[in-house]
């Protein structure tokens, strides 16, 4: 039975909202500022990150987006600023954004140890596969059932070699 994943939720940092409650705060006297602020903080709230050893989880309020480890050829920053910036994730296929990131060169350093474990980890699994074997499927029955015969007497010495050099 495989171990449990381990997993951790992150969300943004309210520094990459900063703008947002600012302009909120100032402008609630003329009441935008209440919508401003309610908008800021619903947006914040909508974004969650759920990392694991396997695979990266991005869940907003319109999609979710799940990428595994192994997939992830390139991780970058952007837009860093007050500590916060956003994680950019690429694959082959696609780019995943994850804004709002606080200290986003430890996590980018994290990911990309994790995503070597996780290189490792596969290589070392296809390595476990079972192997082949190098007879036809069925052959050692026919084999079973050609020995029998000889046993019984019903196939002679000579006809049972020449037969079991077929299986050989």
């Amino acid at each position: 039975m495989p171990q449990a994943d381990k997993s951790i939720t992150l969300s943004p940092s309210w520094k990459a909202f900063f703008w947002g409650y600012t302009l909120g705060i100032l402008l609630t006297p003329l009441l935008v500022g209440i919508f401003i602020l309610w908008r800021t903080i619903t947006k914040h709230r909508s974004y969650s990150y759920i990392i694991t050893d396997r695979d990266i989880t991005v869940i907003n309020a319109s999609f979710t987006h799940k990428i595994d480890l192994a997939n992830i050829r390139q991780t970058k920053i952007q837009n860093q600023s007050f500590g916060v910036g956003t994680l950019v994730l690429k694959t082959q296929a696609r780019k995943i954004e994850m804004p709002g990131i606080d200290s986003p060169e430890q996590l980018q350093q994290a990911i990309d140890k994790a995503i070597v474990a996780e290189l490792k980890r596969l290589e070392a699994e296809k390595k476990l596969q079972p192997q082949q074997p190098s007879y036809d499927a069925g052959s050692m029955d026919r084999l079973d059932y050609l020995t029998g015969l000889w046993q019984q007497g019903l196939l002679s010495d000579e006809d049972y070699r020449d037969e079991k050099e077929h299986f050989e």
